[in-house]
């Protein structure tokens, strides 16, 4: 077999498999056990069980055949003498009835399934015709013998033919069966708890939420990666925290001297010169205050849960209250959980760059496999495929401007992805319906 043939043989067994650590655990401890106990059950059935009832059926038809054979010869005295004795030494009740010609024939036969080893056993063992059925209502079987003057009417109890042991050993074993996978359900759910509890914990710190309640429990294996993973947090936490606390001191320190020069440019008189610095001035303001937003990624705010319709509202509202072409489109409303004022930069950054490249914005939101997708299209330029993982980096800019009015410090798509990420989403670019750029925002629900 080539190493084609065996990675498709195991893709497609892999498709049969549960999902689930927890079903596929106990997939390994209840499929053999399974298999195992069909194949005892198989074995003792056709090696012991059908050969207890052929004991059974031999005996009986032994017992029967004895007491034909003495209801022929016997006296009518020793007849009645044998009718009261039979219940007593061979569990056998007796009676007779008169033989009636308008009576169906015996066929020697037997309907009932569990009587198919006793039927043939009695058929090698006497000669008159026979008819066995089931007692109506009662645990008895009804044997009927055609003698020569009258019916034998035998009477006995069904365990002479089925030994009940056989059923109780097929329910211990079932039962024993159902009481191990209840035992170890419990037992895995235990144990999978803690593995759940350590995903759980890693999904909400991938989203940003430092608020988990986690402590390492479980098997060694699972509390060693629990601490880890809690070691990992805070390693991740300094690391944040120092790059924020150096971009925030590095622009304090540049603000400090840009501060000087904006006064001192105001006392200046009014020359030709001095407005260019002035507006130098401000554009190096911009570029420190994007420095900082994208260094506040990572911020203290708490997430909260929203409703779609007022996180969008509140956005577009800013943009249509000062007379821009700004438009939502929410066929439905959804609650989601976000950090409320970082998803709504991240919104402005988006409506900012499509106003600055177009003439109009559509904003749309819809839910999709447990996510919110938001969608900004705008009417301008767009990106072209090549260039749009070029966009999406850090103090990366596409066009060749040097008015910073209109290139920017080429942080704003950095700061969306880096806000859609904090969420747990994500960011992508495509071709807006309207002819421009549309970015496509995935955040959970």
């Amino acid at each position: 077999m080539d190493e084609s043939t065996e990675y498709k043989s195991h893709s497609s067994l892999k498709r049969f498999l549960p999902a689930s650590l927890f079903s596929r655990a106990l997939l390994i401890l209840v499929l053999p056990m399974l298999i195992v106990q069909t194949f005892a059950i198989y074995v003792f059935y056709i090696e012991h069980w059908e050969n207890v009832e052929r004991h059974f059926s031999i005996s009986l038809s032994d017992d029967i055949a004895f007491i034909v054979h003495e209801m022929q010869y016997a006296s009518e005295r020793d007849k009645r003498e044998i009718e009261n004795l039979a219940p007593k030494f061979l569990h056998i009740d007796v009676s007779r009835k008169p033989n009636d010609p308008a009576v169906a024939h015996f066929p020697s036969t037997t309907d009932d399934a569990i009587f198919a080893i006793f039927v043939s056993q009695l058929r090698d063992t006497i000669d008159e015709p026979f008819l066995v059925r089931r007692s109506p209502g009662e645990n008895k079987v009804i044997l009927l013998i055609k003698m020569k003057d009258s019916v034998l009417c035998l009477q006995f109890p069904i365990k002479r033919l089925a030994s009940v042991n056989a059923v109780i050993f097929i329910l211990w074993m079932v039962g024993a069966a159902i009481l191990l996978l209840t035992v170890a359900t419990l037992f895995l759910r235990n144990q999978i708890r803690p593995i759940s509890k350590l995903a759980e914990a890693a999904e909400k710190f991938g989203r940003g939420q430092d608020n988990i309640d986690f402590r390492p429990q479980g098997a060694s294996e699972v509390r060693q990666a629990g601490r880890s993973f809690i070691a990992m947090r805070e390693r991740l936490k300094r690391m944040i925290s120092a790059r924020t606390e150096m971009l925030a001191s590095i622009s304090h320190d540049l603000r400090t001297p840009l501060t000087r020069m904006r006064l001192a440019l105001a006392m200046l008189p009014d020359q030709k010169y001095v407005k260019p610095l002035l507006a130098d001035v401000q554009d190096m303001e911009k570029m420190i205050q994007e420095y900082l937003d994208f260094a506040r990624g990572e911020g203290g705010e708490a997430a909260k849960k929203t409703r779609a319709s007022v996180l969008l509202g509140d956005v577009v509202g800013k943009y249509t209250s000062q007379g821009k072409n700004v438009t939502l489109n929410l066929p439905s409303d959804i609650e989601i959980t976000v950090f409320y004022n970082a998803m709504c930069r991240c919104l402005y950054n988006v409506i900012d760059n499509a106003l600055r490249y177009g003439s109009r914005c559509e904003v749309s939101a819809g839910e999709a496999a447990g996510h919110m997708e938001i969608m900004i299209d705008d009417d301008g330029t767009g990106i072209p495929p090549e260039q749009r993982d070029l966009a999406m980096q850090p103090f990366k800019r596409l066009d060749i401007s040097r008015n910073l009015d209109t290139s920017g410090a080429g942080l704003g798509l950095s700061i969306v992805q880096d806000i859609a990420l904090r969420h747990g989403g994500e960011i992508a670019l495509e071709d807006a319906p309207i002819g421009g750029l549309r970015v496509r925002i995935s955040i959970p629900v």
